[in-house]
């Protein structure tokens, strides 16, 4: 289980918040967070677990790996393709996802936005530091999914927005690279797949299967790791592990109740979904 981040940056020596951490694990053996101090380093992490893998295994990111139905953006291996063909991420953090982000606007049309939220220095005609309008774009500013945790009173931030607390968007431009990278590794192409695109919901979790994932779902309290960022991986990690020695992990792959056809073909096509929303 991965909490990404989309830093300029390598984070400092000394473990600390919001940046990179993984926690991993199976049946028989959980091990302490890792905190990682630039994507590479976390990418490289991440290719030696899964190479050494035997049977089936589960990588959690916790980003979004698509953007709402209508935008032109998709989701899945094209989108993380797409981005990872327009990403430039030097092995120090140094990245241009502002650039990128002003050059999507650009393609999808009515400025500014949709994506936003950045440095005031950054900012001009086709990327602000303000939320723009969703008015009149034919397309939703929020997920299917992310529409369903909203009508419950949980509030995941739009896909579209770069910086702040809780944010997403930086990290879903910076991340998807990434998955696209593990999922092209010869030695994993073949077994790697990302749920529910490439799955059929819980049809196919055979392999390695990338899911997209959100630790504000579980409970942390009681994970004895300082640091809040490292408490949640590793919640999430022994949730899934205790759903697994349990016999219903499956379930929480599998097609969420309430789904219309049209909503259900959206999320397989486009949009995807959070491991874990019913």
């Amino acid at each position: 289980m991965v909490d990404w981040s989309a830093a300029s940056r390598p984070g400092p020596p000394r473990e600390t918040k919001d940046q990179i951490w993984l926690a991993w694990g199976t049946a028989l053996r959980r091990f302490p967070p890792r905190y990682c101090r630039t994507r590479e380093e976390a990418f490289e992490t991440l290719a030696e677990l899964l190479a050494g893998r035997r049977g089936p295994a589960l990588v959690g990111f916790d980003f979004p790996n698509a953007y709402p139905a209508g935008s032109g953006l998709g989701g899945g291996r094209e989108t993380a393709q797409r981005l990872a063909a327009l990403v430039e991420d030097a092995p120090d953090n140094r990245n241009n996802r502002f650039e990128v982000a002003r050059r999507l606007n650009r393609e999808l049309g009515k400025l500014p936005g949709p994506f936003w939220m950045c440095p005031a220095k950054a900012a001009d005609h086709a990327l602000t530091v303000v939320r723009p309008s969703f008015e009149g774009r034919g397309f939703c500013e929020y997920r299917l999914v992310e529409r369903r945790l909203r009508a419950r009173g949980k509030y995941p931030h739009s896909v579209w927005k770069l910086g702040g607390a809780g944010s997403v968007g930086s990290q879903a431009l910076m991340g998807l690279p990434v998955v696209h990278r593990l999922l092209n590794l010869p030695s994993l192409a073949p077994n790697s797949r990302i749920w529910p695109f490439e799955t059929g919901w819980d049809a196919a979790l055979d392999g390695i299967v990338h899911a997209e994932i959100w630790p504000s779902l579980f409970r942390c309290d009681d994970q004895p790791y300082t640091i809040k960022d490292a408490r949640q991986v590793a919640a999430v990690r022994d949730a899934l592990l205790a759903a697994d020695r349990d016999g219903c992990l499956r379930a929480l792959f599998a097609r969420p109740g309430g789904l219309s056809e049209r909503e259900n073909d959206i999320c397989l096509a486009k949009e995807g979904w959070i491991l874990g929303v019913a």
